[in-house]
């Protein structure tokens, strides 16, 4: 008996251990910007991270555009969203695939991006029109995606800002995609502009424009750190303003994008090292 218990209290411990760990966000600092986004003069609604490429592509509201950007934010290529409509997010799924959110539609539009292509037409792009209650000012407004579930993210931006989960249907069904309302970590957020799942660690990264803030939250919900995006935090001298779209690129780096056209890097500081606190040993 006292064996199962010892074993009981080994694996919760390992299960604690593992729930403790954290991105630690609130250790991240600026190291560049605010850059202005190349190719972009306005209405950078959304963000999203290819580690093949090794680059950021960004996602305009009006024109409805993708623009995608090296690391420092210098242009690479623009793509021209045909017939889209109020896009306000954007997220790379696998390969060349990606998926934007249309904000008043309810609608996840899946599209494909080769590294050559100019546009991208609505009519021939599938989509997945999500059962939540959206209306012009009250919309879909981040997008996340989840490779190993094969599940997205998206979330409702304000009057009771909200998460949900959303289960595709398989391929061959013409059921409506699945949405799950998520108990989340940010209560207390006035609004949620942005969304990034990182698959490596579990971890739901949720942006707030109105409350200057990146919430992690780990895969219960429950919030592990904070960073915050005011003048006098972070290395910033000024508060982040209208900040709609956050990525991790794969080395841990952290990115925002805020209106109109602004480009942040943050980097997590080093560690000081310690000292010894004593002579050494002869």
């Amino acid at each position: 008996m006292r064996g199962l218990i010892t074993a009981a209290g080994l694996l919760l411990g390992q299960a604690l251990g593992q729930a403790a760990e954290s991105l630690h966000l609130d250790q991240y600092t600026l190291t560049k910007g605010p850059v202005v986004i190349g190719g972009v003069s306005q209405n950078a609604s959304g963000l999203a991270y290819h580690p093949g490429r090794d680059s950021l592509f960004v996602v305009l509201d009006a024109p409805q555009r993708i623009v995608e950007i090296n690391l420092d934010g210098s242009l690479k290529r623009k793509i021209s969203l045909n017939k889209f409509e109020d896009t306000e997010g954007i997220v790379w799924m696998q390969g060349d695939r990606f998926a934007v959110v249309e904000e008043a539609r309810g609608n996840i539009v899946l599209i494909e991006l080769e590294p050559k292509d100019g546009g991208v037409s609505w009519k021939k792009a599938k989509k997945l029109n999500l059962d939540i209650k959206v209306n012009t000012t009250n919309g879909l407004e981040g997008i996340a995606y989840d490779p190993l579930a094969m599940r997205f993210f998206v979330a409702r931006e304000k009057r009771s800002p909200a998460v949900f989960k959303i289960i595709p249907p398989k391929p061959e069904s013409d059921a409506p995609p699945t949405s799950i309302l998520m108990s989340i970590a940010g209560r207390g957020l006035r609004d949620i502009s942005g969304l990034h799942y990182d698959a490596k660690n579990e971890r739901l990264l949720i942006l707030s424009h109105e409350s200057a803030c990146v919430v992690e939250a780990n895969k219960y919900g429950i919030e592990t750190s904070r960073l915050l995006l005011r003048g006098g935090k972070a290395g910033l001298s000024r508060t982040i303003f209208k900040a709609e779209g956050v990525a991790l690129d794969k080395r841990g780096t952290l990115y925002i994008v805020s209106e109109p056209n602004l480009l942040y890097v943050f980097k997590k500081a080093k560690p000081r090292p310690q000292s010894s606190g004593g002579k050494g040993s002869k």
